[in-house]
């Protein structure tokens, strides 16, 4: 009677099949370093792994953000540093032309030097970041400060653009450049220097006291400006830092679900391989068995 043994070669081939996609599966996780490369490996992880990305994406966002807002707050911040510089020059200049024993040529010459800061100045407010004026407000596209009809005209608004550094935390990129430029007083910075040099030419000591006082008072302006800046630049380094530490989290919480643990996955692939060639010795022993029994 020939006797084959069906059921071995069926579950051997079965177990061929499972082996062989284990060691499928093994050697796409060494390969490719993921433990998951499709949603039906793991749906809940893969679940969960979408929401991380999502929360990836975001703080990628919001460190863009930033590296723009880092930058145009850099560059108001050197622009205040040489307002600050040449107001403190613009007073040098009028307090050493002020008194009785100063000649006409000095007066002069200092007059020039206060003029000469004026329009650089000027400069400074109208300046320009990547098409941006800085110190207009939200009117971006506008100088901060023109002369109209022989006076000078602020040609922004009290608004400024803000951006969010990170959740519930903004920062200002532009500047309302007349608060610094005139605030409460009854004369703006450019008229002051415009006044001081006028009373320099003149030799008239209250005039030129009194220019000094107003452009002391720009002074505080300024460097309350630079503080205000200050606390926003602080406020996106601390922003950057906050970002990288949750960054971080969430690259660990989405690695554990989508990264292969390379020793792991290395067993894996040994025992997936021992696995399939004993499952294939396994049918080939049983196949030479059932021809034997099939010539007897």
């Amino acid at each position: 009677m020939m006797r084959i043994i069906y059921d071995l070669f069926r579950d051997g081939l079965s177990a061929i099949n499972t082996a062989a996609d284990d060691l499928a599966v093994a050697r796409e996780q060494v390969a490719t370093g993921r433990r998951i490369s499709r949603a039906s490996d793991d749906p809940l992880a893969v679940q969960q792994a979408i929401g991380e990305h999502a929360t990836l994406a975001a703080l990628d966002a919001y460190t863009r953000t930033n590296a723009s807002a880092a930058s145009r707050l850099g560059a108001i911040d050197n622009i205040l540093n040489g307002v600050v510089d040449k107001i403190t020059a613009a007073l040098v200049a009028g307090s050493s032309a002020r008194g009785s024993s100063i000649d006409a040529n000095a007066r002069s010459a200092a007059a020039a030097q206060i003029r000469g800061l004026r329009d650089s100045l000027l400069g400074d407010f109208n300046t320009q970041f990547n098409g941006t004026y800085l110190f207009s407000g939200t009117v971006a596209g506008t100088p901060a400060y023109a002369q109209v009809g022989g006076a000078w005209t602020y040609q922004g608004n009290s608004e400024t653009t803000g951006v969010e550094i990170e959740r519930g935390r903004v920062v200002s990129t532009t500047v309302d450049g007349q608060r610094i430029v005139q605030g409460s007083a009854s004369a703006d910075l450019f008229t002051t220097l415009d006044a001081l040099a006028a009373a320099v030419e003149a030799g008239d000591n209250d005039a030129i006291g009194t220019a000094l006082a107003s452009l002391d008072d720009a002074f505080d302006r300024a460097t309350a400006a630079q503080g205000r800046l200050g606390a926003d630049e602080s406020g996106v380094d601390g922003a950057n830092a906050r970002l990288a530490a949750l960054r971080t989290i969430a690259e660990t919480r989405r690695s554990k679900l989508e990264d292969a643990d390379l020793a792991e996955s290395v067993t894996r692939l040994t025992a997936a391989t021992n696995a399939y060639q004993a499952a294939l010795g396994a049918v080939s022993t049983a196949e030479r068995h059932s021809l034997l029994d099939y010539l007897r």
